[in-house]
């Protein structure tokens, strides 16, 4: 039974689902513009990486439904290319238009093949698979040449290899990897899209005021946008899996779970333990009640699925209730329970729909329920900012980060918090080594490794930079940098890295003692929640 509330909706759902399209038609601060397109990335590369791999699942099961999966990740692909056009006009959008295509019809081939048994067929899309991310990283690197080709190509490539670990693990029904690879692909598309974001925002300064998206209240809506993006369309999928009957249901239903632990967090964050477990105990209760419906509808038991839509609606007013108890002067109950049951009612009607054959309505309303997490992350996110004003401030922040280690010891200390490390400073042939990654992340950079580069990659405050194992350079911002010929090692499974290789690509500033081999890194970061 379709819900009211979700029919009255779904012309404001369908403005916020033109937002792309739309994000030139009014004029905002380049502050907000900034916070704007980081939200918007997020949710559309997270949209992707989702979309990406349930189509691939649907066309390697032959499903019903697999033409309008297709269909809606072509639809991801329009409002991209519609976003980066108002970024750099209409040629870059007839260009990223066509190559994004391309890359999602080699992951559908991939599944085709793999479905049908075809090693010759699946070889050649996965070579396309790699011509792709090649081709890509070209056209960022020319639209955004500070970030890097090489990082660039390397953060393509890893999406497509986390999209066909998800793929692959589903083939061979070894249903946990296939979802827990899923997760880890939402989570890397979003991170690239901030890092995009970021290099959008540096490039056009009279647009975007890069400092609009990296202050702890515009990291807050991103986690909140996130979470609940990821929450919306794995629903869905869970609800189709339960419709189905599929044997991966249970798997889709921890991811779910997953996803609603990592939401308590964030909710425990903010208001202690005790709020994070209350909210989790109904956000899960709305939940089960969503894939209840589902389950009732499938087999057309029509008490049990009233029965669901009563319970769900008590859910939904739990939590709007929970909301407005733990922000009683910016909490808005009414707003959020409105924007609770219009998200829910798009779902719902989605499985209606489904059970009924009906692919085309379905798809049409998955997408808008995913849209509707837009207002009620910006509606959180605002009122508990405005609760918090000085633990999420609109303006960024920024702190000193002082490292001192010893050559020879284990321990470190940052701004006085002393980690343990597995590998120590060392000093050879008169060059002091020092462990990278604890050291990187010690003062808030965030670290990758590419074994297959032989690379250790590094990303703080919208910069990135690549040790390569070997080399006595480093690649930062898309610039190779060169700190005096020593070269970047590997010691004890650990890479280490010369002292003055470190501080010539990360401009930190580094003091050696002459006699009791201390080392002493000092640097500002941005402050982040």
């Amino acid at each position: 039974m379709m819900r009211l509330k979700g029919k009255l909706a779904l012309l404001g759902l369908c403005l916020v689902l033109l937002m792309p399209y739309i994000a030139g038609a009014r004029a905002v601060p380049a502050r907000e513009a900034a916070a704007e397109l980081r939200v918007r990335l997020d949710a559309l590369f997270g949209e992707h990486a989702l979309l990406a791999i349930f189509a691939m699942q649907k066309r390697y099961d032959g499903a019903a439904d697999h033409e309008q999966a297709a269909a809606l990740l072509g639809k991801n692909t329009e409002r991209l290319a519609a976003t980066l056009r108002s970024a750099y006009g209409e040629e870059t959008g007839k260009t990223i238009e066509p190559l994004w295509s391309s890359h999602i019809e080699a992951l559908l081939n991939y599944a085709q093949a793999a479905a049908a048994g075809d090693e010759t067929e699946r070889l050649q899309a996965a070579n396309g698979l790699d011509a792709y991310a090649k081709e890509l990283a070209l056209v960022w690197a020319r639209l955004l040449p500070d970030l890097g080709a090489a990082g660039l190509e390397a953060g393509a490539k890893r999406h497509t290899d986390l999209v066909l670990q998800a793929f692959e693990a589903y083939a061979d029904k070894n249903y946990a990897a296939a979802y827990k690879s899923l997760r880890e692909a939402y989570a890397h598309a979003v991170a690239s899209a901030d890092l995009l974001a970021a290099g959008m925002a540096a490039q056009s300064p009279d647009r975007f005021d890069a400092s609009g998206m990296k202050t702890r209240k515009a990291d807050l809506r991103a986690a909140l946008g996130r979470l609940l993006d990821e929450h919306a369309l794995t629903a869905v999928f869970a609800m189709q899996k339960s419709i189905d009957g599929a044997s991966d249901f249970d798997q889709a239903a921890a991811a779910l779970n997953e996803n609603a632990e990592d939401l308590e967090a964030a909710i425990a964050s903010v208001y202690g333990e005790t709020a994070g477990t209350a909210f989790r105990m109904a956000w899960t209760s709305r939940t089960r009640c969503i894939l209840d419906y589902a389950k009732a509808a499938a087999s057309k038991d029509e008490p049990a699925r009233a029965i669901a839509e009563g319970k769900l609606e008590k859910a939904e007013a739990e939590l709007a209730q929970f909301f407005t108890d733990a922000n009683p002067q910016h909490g808005s109950k009414p707003e959020l329970l409105n924007d609770l049951t219009t998200q829910s009612g798009q779902m719902t009607m989605a499985v209606d729909h489904d059970v009924l054959g009906e692919y085309a309505a379905a798809y049409d309303n998955m997408e808008t329920a995913y849209a509707q997490m837009f207002p009620m992350a910006d509606l959180l996110a605002q009122g508990i900012s405005n609760q918090y004003p000085d633990r999420f401030p609109d303006a960024p922040a920024s702190v000193r980060k002082t490292v001192t280690m010893q050559i020879g010891e284990t321990e470190l200390t940052v701004n006085g918090q002393t980690i343990r490390m597995d590998v120590s400073p060392a000093l050879q042939e008169g060059v002091v080594y020092i462990p990278l990654r604890v050291v990187a992340e010690a003062v808030g950079a965030t670290v990758s490794w590419d074994a297959a580069a032989n690379t250790t990659r590094l990303a703080w405050d919208g910069n990135q930079a690549s040790f390569p194992g070997g080399s006595d350079q480093a690649e930062v911002n898309g610039r190779v940098k060169s700190g005096g010929g020593a070269p970047t090692i590997m010691q004890d499974g650990r890479v280490m890295v010369p002292i003055d290789v470190l501080v010539e690509a990360t401009g930190w500033k580094a003091e050696l003692g002459k006699d009791d081999g201390s080392i002493r890194l000092t640097t500002t970061v941005e402050e982040r929640s």
